[in-house]
């Protein structure tokens, strides 16, 4: 049974009370009800299914210019305690060099299409029929497929921020994610395939689609022939687009910026990109995946333009490194796994302190249609799937991914046939500044829990066979 709204309150309000009680100038609760269905394929079939309920609250308390957090999943008087103590505990310790305090409350705006009630009521049996219907229509598309694998997740969360100074702010949402890995096999040859996608409601969930794409790519790589070394002019299609999307707005955290990969530091009001290149992050988008009233502090949410015509414009803020950088919070505080040994349970994480990044970036479309990219290029690639993609130098933006599979041959503006295994080996920078054209339909995309609305994109980088 799903935890109420209500009951977060009263809890929220017994935290609140606590701290006080244990002499904390200023605490915060975060609750959490996350219900998440998850479904694995494997072999063509149906390896597991399984529900889980997880609940909890992460605190954090400011007392004598200390900060601190702990998190628990137990709502017992003794247990809520115990957690406000270690935060204060940990406040001893990390003394703040610059003055901060939790935010203040203001009214959120209404972002449509983030619950959907269908999706939440979906029935068990349902959901592992749909997720089924992946393989079936996999296995459906040709006979030289012989196996597939993938997952289904099925999340319903809630969550209420409250803290001090009376900010009490509530996010309820829905989403899937759904992604399928085909194998076709001919004779001593095989060959991989996979398509995933990403929604907020039932009705975005195709199934049948993600089957048959998955089918295609695994049977066409049968047939790949071996690439040649060079620098060539690439579509992006949806998911290594939104790879790159993923990673350009990472580096527009002052935090990733600091602590990890400087790349964008010094860049403000450079050019990083061509002028093909405007990215934003929208979390007031109707049905966006990463779409919210408010972030993960309660701060009502907005609309920000990180890179406009290539240009590097803003760095996006929660209140912690807002107040360390003296920046008005741009309502970008998210409590994501990004620590090792953090959990990506999916759903909303309790775990972790808020940490500044874009919560639903995406790259504005452009003009193209993906015929007009394709027919425009003349001697090229497209590139459907990237693996293992990384920064292997964050400072200077060299940039590398594997292409293990659904890489392809442009030639007289026509899909030539599939290629090997290959590595793209680049720099990010080149990448963002070669791009010169992109498409005009946003669609989601992505891997690993880490979706985004894209559209495809062409630019220019250098490839070797593996």
């Amino acid at each position: 049974m799903m935890m109420k709204v209500l009951d977060f309150e009263g809890l929220g309000e017994q935290i609140l009370k606590i701290a006080e009680q244990q002499k904390a100038d200023e605490a915060e609760a975060f609750l959490v009800s996350n219900k998440v269905l998850t479904i694995r394929l494997v072999n063509n079939s149906v390896f597991e299914a399984k529900g889980v309920h997880d609940i909890g609250v992460g605190i954090r308390v400011l007392r004598g210019g200390g900060l601190g957090f702990s998190s628990t999943a137990d709502f017992s008087s003794k247990s809520l305690e115990k957690a406000v103590k270690a935060a204060l505990d940990v406040s001893k310790t990390r003394k703040l060099p610059f003055k901060y305090s939790f935010p203040s409350p203001a009214k959120p705006p209404k972002v449509r299409g983030v619950y959907d009630t269908k999706l939440a009521k979906l029935p068990s049996d349902k959901a592992v029929d749909s997720a089924y219907q992946m393989v079936e229509e996999s296995l459906a598309y040709n006979r030289k497929i012989a196996d597939n694998a993938g997952v289904f997740n099925l999340v319903v969360y809630h969550t209420l921020v409250m803290n001090s100074h009376g900010l009490k702010a509530k996010d309820d949402g829905t989403f899937f994610e759904a992604s399928l890995t085909a194998t076709a096999k001919q004779g001593v040859k095989s060959s991989e395939g996979s398509e995933a996608t990403a929604g907020r409601s039932l009705k975005e969930l195709k199934p049948k689609e993600i089957g048959t794409k998955a089918a295609e790519m695994a049977v066409s790589g049968l047939k790949a022939k071996p690439l040649k070394e060079g620098t060539y002019p690439i579509i992006l299609d949806s998911e290594p687009a939104a790879d790159i999307n993923n990673n350009v707005s990472w580096l527009c955290s002052p935090m990733i910026a600091k602590l990890y990969y400087p790349l964008f530091l010094d860049k403000l009001r450079e050019k990083v990109g061509s002028e093909e290149l405007t990215v934003v992050d929208d979390p007031l988008m109707p049905k966006g995946i990463g779409s919210a009233p408010i972030d993960e502090e309660g701060i009502p949410s907005q609309k920000i333009t990180m890179i406009e015509k290539g240009v590097l414009k803003n760095f996006v803020y929660d209140t912690f490194y807002g107040a360390m950088e003296k920046k008005r919070p741009t309502a970008s505080g998210a409590r994501t796994a990004f620590a090792v040994g953090v959990s990506s349970f999916p759903g909303r994480n309790y775990n972790g302190e808020p940490i500044p990044i874009p919560r639903n970036p995406y790259i504005v479309p452009g003009d193209w249609k993906r015929e007009e990219m394709v027919e425009d290029t003349k001697n090229g690639l497209l590139v459907k799937r990237f693996h293992y993609t990384w920064l292997t130098n964050p400072t200077r933006g060299d940039f590398t991914s594997v292409l293990r599979m659904g890489l392809y041959n442009v030639e007289k503006g026509e899909v030539a046939g599939a290629l090997k295994k290959s590595r793209l080996i680049d720099n990010l920078l080149d990448i963002l500044k070669n791009v010169d054209a992109v498409s005009d339909t946003l669609t989601v995309a992505g891997e690993w829990g880490a979706y985004a609305h894209t559209p495809i994109i062409r630019t220019k980088a250098h490839v070797v066979p593996v």
